[in-house]
This record gives C-alpha cells, sequence and structure tokens, in this order.
C-alpha cells in the first residue's frame, strides 16, 4: 500500500553523459560509428554531417544508441546535441570524465571531426556535463512485514549527493548506508535521511509481524492494482461495485461504474485512482458506489430497505478483515458534480469496524436494528460538497461506539457520488485515491500554517494523534515566539486527551505545561522554565477541514495563536475613498495605517436613509465580518490569514468570496453623479468583487443609502420636487408611484410620511 506525502527539498544534480566518437579503416574501406550512453538526466543527438538532423538521432539518459556509416572518406564531421531535462541544465563539453578546466564549447550543439587511416582507426570520449542534485521522498510511511527482504524506500530520490540514514528504533528496523532497510521487529520506527546542504528527510516504517498483529491496512487502498481492465467491467482489487453485485436485481443494476484512470492525488507516487460515477435506471439515479463489502440490489426504490452494502464475511471478497482498531481514516477525493445540486449536493465516505457478522449499512436508521448496531465497535464518516475539480485530503476520526470486539474484526468502506441514495444526477463523478488507516501509536503529521497575534501565517508542521476514545492529543511543535524583537524559542504547546464529537469539534480550558522543542541547533526552550501555562483553545479536525485556535497566558506575553490552512487576498479601496471588504480569515490592521484607515460595520440606518455605521476601534477585523473602509487615498495590502469556516454577513452586509450577481433587491456601493452609497438592485444586476459585499435592509424602498445626510437630503430634494409636480400623488423614496402608502417612508404631497 502507498501512502505518499510529497516533499521536495531541492532539485541540483550533477550529472556525465558520455560520448564515444571513434572512426577505423580495414581493406581500404573506411568505417565510422559513433555511440552515446547517458550517465545521467538529459536527452543526446548525434548525426553525421547535417547540422540540422543532429536532434533526429536520439539517446535517452538510459539507453545506448549508435550510428553506422561506410564510405571510402577517411574524415567525417559529426554534430553533438546535448539537451538537459528536469531541473538539469546543461554546462558544456568536455574531453575529460570530471569534466574539470575550461568546456571545449558551451554550446548545446558540438562539431567532432575524427580522421581515421587504412590501418589507424580514430577514436574520442566526449562528455556533456549537467548541473544538479536531487535529494527528495514521495512516500513518508513505509509498511513491511517481518519476513520481508531488504529493501530502500521507493518513494526516495536521491542523485548526486551522499546522504546519511539513522533509525529511530533499531529493533524495528534497521538502515543501511543505501537507504535499504531490514525489518527486525512488529512496530514503527522514524528513518531519518541527511545530507550536506539540505534539511533532512524522515519517514516512518512500520513492521508488521503476520502472525500476531494480522492486517492493519486496506487493501489495495492505493487503487492501484486491478483486474479486467481489458473488459467492459472492470474493479480495483478487493473492492466491489455493481458488476459484482447480488440481490433480487443484481442483473438489472450490474453495469460499469468504477473505471481505473490514470490520475492521482497531489504528491502521489502511484498511477491510478478509481473514478465511480452515477447513472439513471429506469429514470431512477443510480449513483456511483464502491464498497469493501457486498452490494445488494434488492428494489427499484434507491432509498428502499433492499438495497444496502454489507460485509459478506463468509466471502473474503467482499469483507475485509483487521486485526485491531483504528482511531481515524485519512482519503483523497475528488467530487466533481454533473451540475450544481442545491437539494442535495454532498458525496459521501463512511467506514465501519465491526464484530464477527455481516454488518448492513441500510439507507434509514429506521431500518436498522438491535442487533446490527450492537455489531459496530467505531464508525466514521463524512459528507463533502464539490471539490471545484481539485483534490482533497480528508481525515475523518471513527467514533467509538463503546461496543467490544468479540472474536474477528472487519472493516466495511462504503464511497458514494451522492449521500442521499437516489438524489444524485446522472454524470456526478468522484475519483478516490490512497487510503489509509491511523492508529493511536502513529501521530498524523499535518502540514498547516501557523499565526501569532494575527500575523502572516507561517508554514509549520502540526502533530494529531487520534486516540481510540474519542479524543485527540493536540501538538504545536517547537513554538517560537517574538518577544519585542527577539526570538523566544518556546517549545512543544500539547494539550492531550481532548474530547472530539461527531462534527470534529473539540475545547480545552485549563493548564498545560510546555515542554522542550527538538529543533536542531537551539539548546534553551523557554516553556519548560514557567511552569503551568493557562491555556484556552477551540478546534475542529473534520476531513478536509482543520482549525485551532490557542490563546496562550504566557506570563507577561500572552499570545492568541491560529493554526490551519492559509487564505489570502487584497485588502484594496480605489480612488472612491471608500470600498468594502470581507475575508474569510482575521485581518489585523497594521497600527501605523490604524490613524487613516476605518472599518465599521452597518447596524442600521436613519430616516434620512442615511447609514448607521459601528466603527472597530482596535483594528481588527474578524473573519466573516463585512466592513465599511472608508480611508482619504487610494489604498491597496496583501492580507493573508488562517482560513475559518463561517456565513459572511454582520449588520446589514453580506460578504461574498468570488464575483458574484448582486441579488435583486439589494443595495451595491456606486458612484454615480459624484455620489457616493449603496443604490437599489432593480434589474440588471451588477457584479460583487470577490472579498466585497452588498447591503441588505429589509422592507425598504429607499433608492440608495449614503454615508452623510447631505447625499441623502439631495436625493430627497429631487424625489419631493417630483411628488410636488405629481398634483398629489404617493411615491416612494426610488421616484415610483404607489397606489397606496407602503410600510416606511412615502412621500404624499412632497412631505415624507413615515408609515
Amino acid at each position: 500500500m502507498k501512502f505518499k506525502f510529497t516533499r521536495l527539498l531541492s532539485l541540483m544534480m550533477v550529472m556525465f553523459t558520455m560520448f564515444s566518437v571513434s572512426a577505423f579503416a580495414s581493406n581500404k574501406d573506411y568505417y565510422s560509428k559513433i555511440t552515446a550512453k547517458a550517465v545521467g538526466e538529459g536527452k543526446v543527438y548525434v548525426s553525421y554531417k547535417n547540422q540540422a538532423d543532429a536532434p533526429n538521432y536520439a539517446a535517452e539518459s538510459s539507453a545506448e544508441s549508435g550510428a553506422d556509416n561506410q564510405g571510402s572518406a577517411p574524415t567525417h564531421t559529426y554534430y553533438l546535441y546535448a539537451q538537459a531535462s528536469g531541473e538539469a541544465e546543461f554546462l558544456g563539453w568536455f574531453d575529460n570524465e570530471n569534466c574539470t578546466g575550461n568546456a571545449l564549447s558551451t554550446n548545446t550543439t558540438y562539431p567532432v571531426t575524427i580522421k581515421a587511416t587504412e590501418s589507424t582507426p580514430a577514436s574520442k570520449v566526449y562528455y556533456a556535463k549537467f548541473s544538479g542534485r536531487v535529494f527528495m521522498c514521495a512516500t513518508d510511511h513505509v509498511y513491511m512485514n517481518i519476513d520481508d527482504d531488504p529493501a530502500a524506500n521507493d518513494g526516495m530520490s536521491v542523485e548526486g549527493v551522499t546522504p546519511t540514514y539513522a533509525s529511530s528504533n533499531e529493533a524495528v528496523a534497521t538502515v543501511d548506508a543505501e537507504g535499504k532497510l531490514t525489518p527486525v521487529g512488529a512496530g514503527s520506527a522514524r528513518i531519518t535521511a541527511s545530507a550536506q546542504d539540505f534539511e533532512d528527510i524522515s519517514f516512518v516504517v512500520t513492521v508488521i509481524d503476520n502472525t500476531t498483529a494480522g492486517i492493519t491496512q486496506i487493501g489495495n487502498g492505493d487503487f492501484e492494482d486491478w483486474r479486467g481492465v481489458t473488459s467492459s467491467n472492470h474493479a480495483p482489487d478487493n473492492w466491489n461495485s455493481f458488476e459484482t453485485a447480488e440481490g433480487s436485481l443484481a442483473s438489472l443494476s450490474s453495469a460499469q461504474q468504477v473505471q481505473m484512470v490514470e490520475d492521482n492525488r497531489p504528491g502521489s507516487n502511484g498511477l491510478y485512482c478509481a473514478d465511480i460515477w452515477s447513472r439513471s435506471v429506469l429514470g431512477v439515479v443510480a449513483q456511483g458506489n464502491l464498497t469493501t463489502g457486498c452490494i445488494n440490489a434488492g428494489a427499484t426504490s434507491a432509498s428502499a430497505k433492499n438495497n444496502y452494502n454489507y460485509s459478506k464475511t463468509s466471502d473474503p471478497k467482499k469483507s475485509e478483515t483487521l486485526s485491531k482498531v483504528p482511531s481515524a481514516m485519512k482519503i483523497w477525493v475528488k467530487f466533481v458534480p454533473a451540475a450544481v445540486n442545491t437539494q442535495h449536493p454532498n458525496a459521501h465516505v463512511q467506514a465501519i469496524v465491526h464484530g464477527n457478522g455481516n454488518y448492513i449499512t441500510y439507507s434509514s436508521d429506521s431500518y436498522d436494528s438491535d442487533n446490527n448496531r450492537n455489531l459496530v465497535i467505531a464508525k466514521a464518516e463524512y459528507d463533502f460538497p464539490s471539490t471545484n475539480g481539485e483534490w482533497k485530503e480528508l481525515t475523518i476520526p471513527f467514533v467509538a461506539t463503546g461496543n467490544n470486539p468479540d472474536g474477528q474484526i472487519y472493516i466495511l468502506v462504503n464511497i458514494s457520488t451522492n449521500a442521499d441514495p437516489g438524489q444524485g444526477q446522472t454524470g456526478d463523478h468522484m475519483y478516490i485515491d490512497d487510503i489509509e488507516l491511523i492508529y493511536p501509536d502513529e501521530p498524523v503529521v499535518y502540514d498547516k500554517y501557523v499565526s501569532v497575534a494575527h500575523d502572516a501565517p507561517v508554514a509549520a508542521p502540526i502533530e494529531v494523534t487520534f486516540n481510540n476514545d474519542n479524543t485527540i492529543d493536540f501538538s504545536l511543535k517547537n513554538f517560537s515566539l517574538d518577544l519585542g524583537g527577539a526570538l523566544a524559542n518556546v517549545g512543544n504547546v500539547t494539550v492531550p486527551d481532548l474530547q472530539i464529537n461527531n462534527q470534529g469539534n473539540f475545547s480545552y480550558d485549563g493548564n498545560i505545561q510546555i515542554t522542550a522543542g527538538d529543533k536542531e541547533g537551539v539548546d534553551m526552550w523557554l516553556g519548560p522554565t514557567l511552569g503551568d501555562i493557562p491555556v484556552e483553545l477551540n478546534g475542529t479536525i473534520k476531513g478536509e477541514y482543520f482549525y485551532v485556535h490557542l490563546d496562550i497566558n504566557i506570563p507577561g506575553a500572552p499570545v492568541e495563536v491560529e493554526v490551519g490552512d492559509k487564505a489570502e487576498t487584497t485588502f484594496k479601496v480605489g480612488d472612491a475613498l471608500i470600498g468594502t471588504f470581507c475575508a474569510p480569515f482575521t485581518v489585523a490592521i497594521p497600527a501605523e495605517y490604524q490613524s487613516f484607515v476605518t472599518v465599521s460595520t452597518v447596524t442600521g440606518v436613519g430616516e434620512k436613509a442615511v447609514l448607521t455605521l459601528e466603527p472597530i476601534t482596535d483594528g481588527i477585523v474578524p473573519a466573516h465580518t463585512p466592513v465599511i473602509v472608508e480611508i482619504p487615498q487610494a489604498f491597496e495590502m496583501p492580507a493573508s490569514g488562517i482560513y475559518v469556516k463561517g456565513t459572511p454577513t454582520a449588520g446589514l452586509l453580506t460578504g461574498v468570496y468570488e464575483d458574484t450577481p448582486a441579488p435583486l433587491g439589494s443595495y451595491v456601493l456606486q458612484n454615480i453623479d459624484d455620489k457616493i452609497g449603496f443604490y437599489y438592485v432593480a434589474q440588471e444586476q451588477p457584479t460583487v468583487g470577490a472579498n466585497r459585499c452588498y447591503l441588505t435592509v429589509p422592507d425598504s424602498n429607499v433608492k440608495a443609502f449614503f454615508f452623510n445626510e447631505d447625499d441623502a437630503t439631495s436625493i430627497n430634494e429631487e424625489l419631493r420636487m417630483k411628488n410636488e409636480e405629481s398634483e398629489g400623488g404617493i411615491y416612494n423614496l426610488a421616484g415610483q408611484r404607489i397606489q397606496k402608502m407602503q410600510k416606511g417612508i412615502n412621500i404624499v404631497n412632497g412631505k415624507k410620511i413615515l408609515k
């Protein structure tokens, strides 16, 4: 099983491409031969006397090629052509193997002339030098059986450097100078590879003793192995879909709804993923369905009781055994609906660890039975909308039920294109790759960002251990803090035993002790000298969402910390000097700007259609808080922070995070006739730009809302004059004649009347 986490540390490898050029004569006929053998990354091309044809004779870096020529002429000119590939760069041609001294030529095309006599062959060796070094790892977890032969991590790529390797636990696995791993005993060890001028690479090797540990991962969870790929119905090994369904309507449902695709998640070292899709069967949408168990097709209604997935424990091809209970599951998905589905937008991933029995996953809780429920040991499930064509890694904790395993345990994994049977759309597609089960003794390392006091986020590794008692351990490793311009190395901020609920939420309010970090080159850590430190923590880890907020009360330097994914935008106001802004992260206006940048929420409107603004005085604009921005000159500032889930509304403003047509009946900020205000959207819907806002005022017939009374009075005066000319008609503030007074402000005989 391949679990790949790519970390490209550098690409700078030195490579040599050797050319052997020779000519010889025999029996008064002159023979010449050129061969090329590549010993590194790059391509070489060879021709005789025609420079233009040089690229037509190719010798790849891993193969030999050559060309023979016979003729009476003893002198031949060959054109050698070098082309770097990958990250390499061509440096020049040399006539010595070490490529020392001045290059004979730095041109990629280099003519070589040799002459042979009747009795003396002519030969010469040339070398093409390329720059570059490679030191990277594309697999962060290696699984080995205890009786496996020594083998290297196939995700390691090392060229042009000589690393050293070390094992953190040689009782589990040893590693030799070439990086080959030898399993010793059951357990996990961290392998560290070090090379000069590079950051260390580390990965985990887990050795499984099949006689005691059994199976801890799902077979073919990387979807690299497939059966029947030459037929119309093919499926990944160890998985099932409709073509292997059972039940009274199995023949009707049997059709291909899964296929092998040459695509994979970012950083993958594999070649393939699984694609499932929905189709229409007699007018009913049959969702894409992939399971480690068996599909039972027993009714024409998709949500009927006789349609379900189940573990058929009597058939090893339609059930999956485990030797212990995992604490979380990681899976990569890419969900592409055929169209927007507002009623039933979500795809579905589910995994059930259960005892020795044919556990059934019903579409409705009302179909379930006590005997079936009592089989469940732990369950992980997550519904998610379109991923907008991008791969997303989901981490889904298992929630323990309290039922104890009795004998052999199983895991039933179900993946479908819609969370509600029969409610998807024909042509919904979901791509799946690399499923990994996580256990309590295996911390999950997240590459996330940390923001301290709303400063720009900094990349940092975060460790989370999922325990089997519905708790997690959270650890912010090697935390450092800027104290008045001096960097203080605080240490590891670890909060254990956080109770996590079904929504992935957890919290803590108490004291912790900060431990020393393990950052290389740091000898002094502040945290262990501080004793008990009060900490408030709130967080969510569910699916693709990761967010943790900490208030760490370090004596004399209390600090607010956010951990999660980075989001970016631009805080900008144009020449109008008034604008709107909203971001899915907290934005801190720099202190040097706060004297002239004013941000406010809109809390209401006055009688004269003037907005009531509530200034934010501390310069901190919370996430998802739409605001009015006022400034004396055009201004632009990049802004970034930690992404927070939420709804972008506050007061009367609503923010948007992508270009959006303004809703009918709303108000959009515009400059009309040199009057800046929020103008009513009646027919044409102007676009509200990303990270901007529109105004909503219920039960309002006002033409526009303004920031000062003069502009509002000016507009109202125009309406008043228009009404005076109307001979007693009734008008709203938009200047529209109405049959009777309506709720709000009305203009009757040129006077404003509030109803």
